[in-house]
């Protein structure tokens, strides 16, 4: 008789942790969307954010940058994809660049969302990508140095 209640108990146990298995994997495939939120100047109408939205998928969504994000973020390796033209296509799939709203310290301000799309598994790695990815936006957006200007000669 206590064989069989300990039978049960081990059977009870197993069901239990592959049942918590189970919702843990579950849990890890749900879609992700991670992203960097950047905002618009705040005097900007709607068609000035979408044509900003247009300029910066235009210049995001080239082959050198996705290929450099590739590379830095090591997405044929930790996807386990064939080739870097399939990391960069995977990417080009994954990423979003729209218009959006914030919280900035309980304040809403329109943004500029940079990010990718992807589970919930992934969501270390899409950070990754999209700290990444602003790099690059920072560096197109950033106001040229001014130039420095000739002194007077002194006498």
């Amino acid at each position: 008789m206590q064989r069989w209640i300990v039978l049960a108990a081990l059977v009870l146990c197993l069901l239990g942790g592959g049942s918590v298995y189970g919702y843990w994997k579950y849990k890890q495939n749900l879609p992700d969307k991670r992203w960097v939120p950047l905002p618009f100047n705040p005097e900007a109408s709607k068609a000035q954010r979408l044509e900003s939205v247009k300029m910066m998928r235009e210049r995001l969504l080239t082959d050198e940058i996705l290929t450099g994000l590739a590379r830095d973020c090591d997405v044929q390796g930790k996807w386990a994809l064939t080739s870097e033209e399939a990391a960069v296509e995977e990417l080009r799939k994954r990423v979003f660049i729209e218009e959006g709203e914030t919280l900035f310290k309980g304040i809403p301000a329109a943004t500029l969302n940079i990010g990718f799309k992807g589970k919930v598994g992934e969501s270390h790695d899409l950070d990754l990508l999209a700290e990444r990815l602003m790099e690059d936006v920072k560096r197109f957006i950033r106001a040229p140095a001014p130039e420095p200007t000739p002194e007077a000669p002194k006498f």
